[in-house]
Formats: structure tokens, C-alpha cells, sequence
């Protein structure tokens, strides 16, 4: 492998390619202009590349702007012939778009997985040497792909819970207090992820004697699914202090299901989330909402492009010694009544940043 060979960082270019660059100076001249400071799509092989990008589908509205990020950022890599599929929220449906792939001889594989169920389909892929990159959500199996692209879910469920604790004590709100937990899509390994951060910062409190869990259920990232649950649990008791939900779509399920029962989220009752869906962040605002974490889905589809580009043409992989086990981390932000004037829907930034090995630079978002 040559993962080290073209730099890590924009503008980092082999001295080799000296003479080339000189020959393309116009070139660089107008993708700067276009906010894009490196050559690298110039710098490819004529040879155009089939990749599919696979993912959950708009819905829920998460991953909206991921299939907005890969059309985007597409215009930057020309020889990648990138096939945006939607899954429609099925892992079955999903196993049979990695057949689809490999059937119309694709060369590279972006996967948003729906479950660990996509593991299988993944590592058939990678034995007919077709890499695959994850992207938001893992297989279980590290060797069924080249790269992830994404978060450590476990930080961010554990960031939002405490953030909330803590509010729950600058409040003096009496104890013990009451916990539900909404989880997401069950098998999902960011559902994993995430519950298992909330409940390890709220483990200290349950020992102690100060929290206990009354519910711990899987809203499936969904509104609708969420306020049901809330208004099930309602029905027997308001005596509930803290709604840690996986996701802004279930937050706002459960805000939803307190206003009906007369409660004003947001005094009594906290409710954290994560997505920086666009709702939630005027939720946070007017305080409805005690916080979300950002995780960028546009930041993850493009640095995956990135990614795949720079190991089909270079075979350039993340640095062992930097990416443990493959896992390229996104930024993540948590978001407060303090700062959430700073942030963007669904964590957009006005920049992308570049991927951070390989040959990548940074690009304005239009």
C-alpha cells in the first residue's frame, strides 16, 4: 500500500508531480475559483470508475443530505460514475443492491448499512476484491470493509446524557430521577453505540441510588414510533424527569407526547436528541430541548467519496496508526441553548473539510 505516499493534508502534492501541475496550472486556477484548492480528479486515470453508493434512504430525513453530499461532491471526481441507490429502510432490500452492484461489475461499494445483517453482503463484496467503505453505521465485521466513515456513537450518546445530568442538577430537580430511554433501530451499530453511552453515564447515578431506568425501548429513530411509546408511558406516570432519545426525530416524538399531556418540556422534563435536525435545533433554542450532537451525514458522504477515490486509484487506506480498525471520525459538536445560533441543520458546514489522510482538500458547501 502506499497510504503515506500523497500526504495527509490540502495541498500536500509529490514532488514528482511537479512538472504535471504546471501543466494543469489553468485547471487549478478554476477549481480554485470553485472553492476546491487541489487537483486531484485531474490527477486520475481517464478510466472511469462504476461505484454505488448505497444508503437507508431519505427517510428518515437524516440521511437526506447525504444523497445531496454525494452529488455534490461527484463534480470533484469525475472518474468516479457514482449510482446513488435507495434501500427504502430495508436491510433485505439492501443485501440485494450489493448483488446489483456486483452484478453490473461495479468497482467500489459505499454502504450505509441498515443492520449488522449487511455484514454478509459486505464481505461477499470484499471477496470479489470490490471495496467497500461504510459510512454512518458499521458492519460488525471489520475485514467486510476497507474504511468507515462516521461518528463514535458511544461518545455521542455518553456527550448528550451527561450534558442533560447535568442541567437536571444546575436545576436542583429532586432525586431519584426518573430515566426513559428511547433507542434507535435495534441491530443497528449506532443504536448500540448510543445506548450504550447513555446508560454508562448515567450508571454512576443508578448505582448510587440517585437515577433508575423505568423504560428502555427502541423508538426506531421514528417520531411517530417515539410519541406512542411516550404516550403509553404517560398514561401510567409523569413522574419522569429525564427523556434520553437517540435521535432528534424521536425527541421531537417526545416532546409531542408531553405538550398532549399538558407538560412543558424543558422545565420538569428534559429531552436530549442528536441529528441537529432543523426542528431541534429551534427546540434547543427556545429551550424545549436541553441538547443535540452534530455528526455531519453531508461531511460523511463526501469524505467516503474521498475515500474511495483515493483507494481505487492509489490503493491509499486510513493509516492503521491514526484510524484503528479502519474508522475515519467525523467531527461532532454538542449542541446547547449557548451555541446553537453557530450551528447548521443537520450539522451542515459552510466548509467541508478534507479527508484527513490521503490526497483530499477542503470544499465550500453551496
Amino acid at each position: 500500500m502506499r497510504s503515506n505516499e500523497f500526504g495527509s493534508r490540502k495541498g500536500r502534492v509529490p514532488r514528482r508531480w511537479g512538472a504535471r501541475l504546471m501543466l494543469v496550472g489553468a485547471s487549478m486556477a478554476l477549481l480554485a475559483a470553485c472553492g476546491s484548492t487541489t487537483s486531484s480528479s485531474a490527477k486520475a486515470p481517464a478510466a472511469k470508475k462504476l461505484v454505488y453508493f448505497i444508503y437507508n434512504g431519505p427517510t428518515p430525513p437524516y440521511f437526506a443530505p447525504m444523497a445531496q453530499a454525494i452529488a455534490d461532491v461527484s463534480k470533484y471526481y469525475p472518474t468516479l460514475d457514482i449510482k446513488t441507490i435507495n434501500a427504502g429502510g430495508s436491510a433485505t432490500n439492501e443485501a440485494s443492491d450489493v448483488s446489483e452492484a456486483l452484478g453490473a461489475g461495479a468497482k467500489g461499494i459505499i454502504l450505509n448499512t441498515i443492520s449488522e445483517t449487511d455484514t454478509t453482503a459486505a464481505a461477499q463484496a470484499m471477496s470479489q476484491h470490490v471495496p467497500v467503505i461504510t459510512i454512518d453505521r458499521d458492519v460488525s465485521t471489520p475485514s467486510a470493509r476497507v474504511a468507515f466513515i462516521g461518528d463514535n456513537d458511544f461518545t455521542l450518546g455518553k456527550d448528550m446524557t451527561t450534558y442533560a445530568i447535568s442541567q437536571l442538577k444546575a436545576r436542583h430537580i429532586p432525586t431519584p430521577w426518573n430515566v426513559v430511554v428511547l433507542q434507535g433501530t435495534l441491530g443497528a451499530s449506532v443504536s448500540i453505540g448510543r445506548e450504550k453511552g447513555t446508560m454508562a453515564a448515567l450508571q454512576p447515578y443508578i448505582s448510587s441510588g440517585k437515577a433508575r431506568v423505568i423504560l428502555n425501548q427502541s423508538g426506531n429513530f421514528s417520531t411517530s414510533t417515539a410519541q406512542g411509546i411516550m404516550d403509553t408511558e404517560l398514561a401510567k406516570t409523569t413522574n419522569i424527569q429525564l427523556v434520553a432519545a437517540a435521535n432528534d426525530a424521536m425527541a421531537l416524538g417526545a416532546i409531542a407526547a408531553l405538550e398532549s399531556h399538558g407538560i412543558t418540556p424543558g422545565k420538569k422534563i428534559l429531552v436530549t436528541g442528536a441529528d441537529a435536525q432543523p426542528q431541534s435545533l429551534v427546540d434547543v433554542a427556545n429551550g424545549t430541548q436541553i441538547d443535540t450532537v452534530t455528526h455531519s451525514p453531508f461531511i460523511e458522504a463526501y469524505w467516503a467519496v474521498e475515500a474511495m477515490w483515493n483507494y481505487l486509484y492509489h490503493k491509499t487506506l486510513p493509516p492503521a496508526s491514526k484510524f484503528p480498525g479502519g474508522k475515519v471520525l467525523i467531527p461532532m459538536h454538542l449542541v446547547t441553548k449557548a451555541n446553537v445560533s453557530t450551528i447548521g441543520p443537520w450539522g451542515t458546514p459552510s466548509v467541508v473539510p478534507p479527508l484527513p489522510y490521503g490526497v483530499s482538500t477542503s470544499h465550500k458547501v453551496p
